[in-house]
């Protein structure tokens, strides 16, 4: 019987929802915003919802406690190891009471209260607290001081304010009024009445103790809810839902019946308006006064439980929804209603919308189907007609003055009688009475002037004038009625205030002359294209192009521009599909980002622009061209590309303005890897160390949490306000020392503003900057000071002989740079004579001499290799002094220096307990050519650093050759390791493995690697990299060095002596040098012509032919350099040879560049130019 009764309740209110919306302009299509696990909700069974002092938000779940700020979820959960948490993770009732305390009740897990801090939870369990009674306790509420709790056959429990636990049973005599000792709902009324619904009945606690209350519902219906609402109080009973009030006590709604079990009501909300939203074992339910409450969920989800409901102050609605999560609906949703398939559309994509003189609205669509929907009921009914079988898609409508409805399509123009169903059809074919429409395209426009005439429109822009009463062709307009020579696209077309056709296409704005029966343009309005205009009376108009808005008004003059609105007034720069102005004079702009709603406001006041979209109830944003349609009684209503459409009321006023709460959510600090929450109150110091300072802002308001914006300024810091945009989180870095206070403001999706937050904190200076430190050196000047009076002529003297000693220092420096200088000269100046003294030693001594003579002979030589050498190693010294040392190739044996590096390292290894292990392969050579001190420095690098950051274990050498030629070294340790990020960074310059961390803990500037590898890359090697972390970590070392040869002046004189007689030409100022040079390869048996300069050289070149050219690079006039270009450019291919005295880097570069094959430094022994011609004469390049 109870099942029939719900059935016949069910069926009356599906009788009248017709009558639902009759009170509206838009019909009540509520669309929840839902958020789910995919957001963060633990759980999508919610048993309960409420909001603390602050504004968060929280729910009770069956996987914890969650609290919501907008942006994202928070959640308290029971953990094994913390005893402050959660005992259980199935949350059966959540209260938070006067003091800001979070009660939580879980599955047999007695009562969790979190304070204030939200810091942990303190936990109250029967074991302790016996006169809870019960460990599964159903409801809390409380009142002041007091909180009590509703237990599973244990009755009631009050903890009062001073901790003491007070039962309350069915057993104890005092308290015979508690119908049973299961108690599943609690609630405290406006005068403090406690009411309790039980297992058996409801019962109220007032100052006379406790009393049953007996319901229409019977006296021992279970109850399931107790609600207050305002000064009502609903008990949702298994026997339906009543209402109590202190004026004339129960009330039995008509609809009450509805709600018995197996559908009782689980919770009741209202906005105190009258109306009333009821959650029940078979979902939402709606009603506005005493009307029956329709059902706001699918209904194939009737067996599904909405357990809990919340009602904000701005009237906005968060609901429990089975299955999915929670729910809120915004505070105007009445003003927005989208229908779709599910609402019984099926005309596909529309275009064409039309008002109907009732009211209603003509939907045309892209399957040829008319549908109208009825505004007030929301109803949507289908008009049969049989055009389906010639018009496939429907692009226009407009309903005449006489009710028919006109229909353009693509390829014709239907007229349809919506009483009879009598339709009359025109297509755009051939017609023996010339009444086709035009061209082949399609009719995309209709529009109705007062004189009875039906305007066309297509889409490439031909026009045709109808009689509306008999839809005869009136007129076909041609170029000449347009106004211009072409015609081109029409974007959109209108009735002014005065009867007359307007139309926007490439030419600007055109109006129609019915005296000259052709269309007048509107001087001005040509230029950028007009997507759509709109009039707000007969002398004013607003015109929307992509760059924004425009204000035309008339005068006597004409159409003048008055006013632009721009991006900089937040007019978004979007093409838009339609336009329409409502009565209190704001424009509607329809776009593919949504619907603008733009208040113009006064010129030079502020403009008003509100978007709606998807997170306003919208299912698609982007609207169709075309669709946009503003009846006579303010219903917006718009096509979208989803094929949904939307209803919307332009007459209702914007939600009562609520100032949203700006909360600090939290402040965090980073030293290293470490994260500390700081007071969000502010009063915190921050030492020197902090690295990252973060401020988290929440705006509490749940609207469009999306579109809030945050502003910030920190003072002393910030120049002006921050705009933060979407995002509450500020982080600072690095602060410098002082006193601050950050000011925060959040504005809501509507522009209304929070009130300024304020944390003030201190960034503390390092312990030399701060006050004790201060001091301290204060101190310390003092008694400095003091101890100078007292020292004064002994420090006077020191200060003379510290005075004499700086002096000193700086005569010795300047001389030092003066030695540097004198000795960069000196390598040049000493070159040129020191050719000529080592040149004629030599080829005296290939002359034949006595004893004695040859005797003085090889002491001059001996003392100019000797002067030699003093010079390169003063060069050297300039060179290093310059930073510009090269490496210097030379026979070493590479066991001894082997030897001697391990000799440095082991020491460091042992000192440190660390194993040290060399293994060198046998089969290595012991002599190599290369740079010993270079790769002495490597070697070390490396092993040092393996020693540093090796904390125990080994570190080991293997040394190997080459299969390809030189040398391997690998380098092996057992300590931290590298991960692939820090290998990827390790061998860039001032870069460590973990940055300043690494810095702080070992020391280094971080070039040591990087250096390394520029020596190993200058030796034509290179260093690779192995590493694990937390095994250790690899350095190879790859170095082609060469095996030592027979020493090269030998086998070069001997190869030289094998050398055909070559021509060659020497151009040297010098004459001592050039006599020694042409000496030198004339004792080597070829033959050589020497010039003085450039100029002699290319007449030479000219007129005889040489094998090969010595420049020297210092010539008067034409220097080497540009000899060699021009001789170069004469034809010249033979190997060019340069011999000079510089010693700087640039000049290796500027020879190669100016095409010379070798490189040769003066002074040069016959040895070196005979290796010099050798190889050049074939071709392979040479630097001495």
């Amino acid at each position: 019987m109870r099942m029939m009764g719900y059935g016949r309740w069910l069926l009356a209110v599906m009788l009248l929802l017709v009558s639902v919306g009759l009170a509206a302009k838009v019909p009540e299509v509520p669309r929840f915003r839902v958020l789910g696990v995919a957001q963060g909700l633990p759980s999508t069974t919610i048993t309960a919802i409420a909001r603390d002092r602050k504004g968060y938000l929280w729910v009770a779940t069956w996987d914890g406690v969650a609290r919501y700020d907008g942006v994202n979820f928070h959640v308290w959960r029971h953990e094994a190891d913390d005893p402050r948490s959660l005992p259980g993770n199935i949350v059966q009732a959540l209260h938070i009471d006067a003091q800001d305390r979070i009660w939580v009740a879980t599955e047999n897990g007695g009562v969790s209260m979190m304070g204030p801090r939200r810091d942990g939870f303190v936990h109250y369990r029967k074991a302790d607290y016996p006169l809870l009674g019960s460990d599964d306790v159903f409801a809390i509420t409380s009142r002041g001081d007091d909180v009590w709790f509703g237990t599973y056959d244990a009755g009631l429990t009050r903890l009062d304010g001073r901790g003491q636990m007070h039962n309350y049973s069915q057993q104890l005599p005092a308290h015979d009024g508690l119908p049973s000792n299961t108690v599943l709902s609690l609630a405290f009324d406006a005068r403090g009445t406690l009411w309790i619904g039980t297992l058996a009945g409801l019962a109220r606690h007032d100052r006379n103790g406790f009393k049953r209350v007996s319901t229409p519902g019977g006296d021992d219906a279970m109850v399931y809810s107790v609600s207050v609402v305002g000064d009502e109080v609903w008990a949702g009973t298994s026997q339906g839902a009543f209402r109590w009030r202190p004026a004339d006590g129960w009330h039995t709604p008509a609809w009450s019946g509805m709600f018995a079990r197996p559908n009782a009501v689980t919770a009741v909300t209202s906005d105190q308006k009258g109306e009333y939203w009821l959650a029940s074992q078979r979902g939402l339910w709606h009603t506005m006064g005493e009307r029956a409450p329709v059902p706001m969920n699918d209904l194939q989800q009737d067996s599904r439980v909405v357990q809990a409901l919340l009602m904000q102050d701005d009237g906005g609605l968060w609901v429990s929804i089975p299955t999915r999560g929670l729910g809120y609906l915004r505070a105007d949703w009445r003003r927005i209603a989208a229908y779709t398939t599910e609402h019984g559309l099926r005309g596909g994509l529309y275009r064409g919308l039309a008002a109907s003189h009732d009211g209603g609205i003509w939907l045309a669509g892209s399957r040829a189907t008319v549908e109208y929907l009825d505004t007030s009921s929301g109803e949507v009914s289908v008009l049969e007609a049989p055009w389906q079988d010639y018009a496939s898609r429907l692009l226009s409508a407009h309903e005449d003055s006489h009710g028919l409805l006109w229909l353009g399509y693509r390829s014709g123009l239907i007229r349809v009688d919506p009483a009879t169903g009598k339709t009359v059809h025109w297509s755009s074919g051939p017609r023996s009475d010339g009444q086709q429409t035009p061209d082949g395209s399609s009719v995309d426009w209709l529009a109705e002037t007062p004189d009875g005439v039906l305007w066309l429109a297509t889409q490439i822009g031909n026009m045709q004038r109808r009689d509306l009463v008999t839809g005869k062709v009136i007129q076909n307009l041609d170029n000449a009625a347009m106004g211009s020579e072409e015609v081109g696209e029409i974007y959109t077309m209108l009735v002014g205030p005065h009867g007359r056709l307007w139309i926007a296409n490439a030419s600007g704005l055109r109006v129609w002359n019915d005296d000259l029966r052709r269309f007048d343009g509107v001087p001005g309005t040509g230029g950028e294209k007009i997507f759509d205009f709109v009039f707000d009376g007969p002398d004013h108009l607003w015109v929307h192009r992509l760059s924004g808005l425009e204000s035309w008004r008339r005068n006597k003059q004409g159409w003048t521009l008055d006013r632009r609105l721009r991006a900089a007034d937040d007019v978004p720069a979007v093409e838009s599909t339609g336009m329409a102005l409502d009565k209190r004079g704001r424009l509607w702009l329809a776009t593919r980002r949504g619907l603008y709603r733009i208040q113009p406001g006064t010129v030079g006041g502020k403009v008003e622009v509100r978007n709606f979209g998807v997170r306003d109830g919208l299912i698609s944003q982007e609207f169709n061209d075309r669709a946009l349609l503003l009846t006579d009684d303010g219903i917006l209503a718009g096509a979208a590309a989803d094929g949904s459409v939307i209803v919307l009321d332009t007459t209702l006023d914007d939600p009562a303005v609520v100032r949203p709460n700006l909360v600090v959510d939290k402040v965090t600090i980073a030293r290293g890897d470490q994260l500390s929450y700081l007071p969000a109150v502010g009063g915190f110091e921050l030492k020197p160390d902090a690295h990252e300072f973060e401020v988290s802002m929440r705006l509490l308001t749940y609207e469009d949490p999306m579109s809030n914006r945050y502003l910030s300024h920190l003072d002393g810091f910030d120049k002006g306000w921050v705009d933060q945009g979407a995002n509450g989180d500020r982080v600072f870095s690095a602060l410098p020392p002082g006193s601050y206070t950050l000011h925060m403001q959040a504005f809501d999706n509507a522009g209304n503003s929070s009130p300024v937050r304020e944390i003030s904190f201190r960034v503390l200076p390092p312990w030399w900057a701060s006050v004790p430190g201060i001091a301290g050196l204060a101190l310390l000047g003092l008694s400095l000071v003091l101890t100078a009076i007292f020292g004064y002529r002994r420090r006077l003297r020191r200060i003379t002989s510290l005075q004499l000693a700086e002096h000193k220092r700086e005569v010795a420096e300047q001389a030092s740079q003066a030695k540097t200088r004198f000795l960069a000269t000196l390598g040049h100046e000493v070159r040129t004579p020191m050719t000529g003294v080592m040149g004629m030693s030599e080829l005296l001594l290939a002359t034949p001499l006595d004893e004695q003579q040859r005797s003085h002979t090889l002491a001059i030589q001996r003392a100019g290799v000797h002067l030699l050498r003093l010079v390169n190693d003063a060069l050297d010294l300039a060179q290093i002094e310059a930073g510009k040392l090269q490496l210097q190739s030379q026979p070493f044996d590479l066991r001894e220096l082997i030897d001697d590096v391990v000799g440095l390292s082991r020491p460091l290894a042992q000192r440190k307990g660390l194993a040290f292990n060399v293994q060198v392969a046998p089969q290595l050579p012991v002599m190599m050519q290369g740079d010993p001190v270079r790769m002495r420095q490597i070697l070390l690098n490396l092993l040092g650093n393996a020693i540093k950051f090796t904390e125990k274990g080994a570190v080991g050498l293997q040394v190997e050759a080459r299969p390809q030629g030189g040398v391997r070294l690998r380098v092996e340790d057992t300590g931290p390791g590298i991960n692939v990020e820090q290998q990827s960074r390790l061998f860039r310059r001032f870069e460590q493995a973990e940055g300043v961390r690494t810095t702080a803990r070992y020391g280094g500037s971080g070039l040591g690697l990087a250096i390394c590898q520029e020596l190993a890359l200058a030796m034509g090697g290179n260093i690779t990299l192995d590493s694990t972390p937390g095994l250790g970590t690899r350095f190879v070392v790859e170095l082609p060095l060469g095996k030592v040869k027979v020493p090269a002046q030998d086998v070069q004189a001997h190869d030289a002596g094998e050398e055909e007689t070559l021509s060659i030409l020497l151009v040297e100022d010098d004459v001592t040098v050039a006599e020694v040079i042409a000496g030198l390869l004339r004792a080597r048996g070829h033959q050589v012509r020497h010039v003085l300069h450039g100029l002699a050289a290319l007449g030479e070149i000219a007129t005889l032919p040489f094998d090969l050219a010595m420049l020297d690079l210092d010539l008067p006039g034409l220097d080497g350099l540009a000899l060699a270009r021009q001789m170069r450019l004469a034809g010249f291919s033979a190997p060019l040879l340069a011999i000079t005295a510089r010693a700087d880097l640039e000049a290796e570069e500027q020879v190669r560049d100016a095409g010379f094959t070798g490189f040769l430094r003066k002074p040069a022994t016959g040895a070196m130019l005979a290796t010099a011609v050798h190889r050049a004469m074939r071709g392979q390049p040479w630097i001495e």
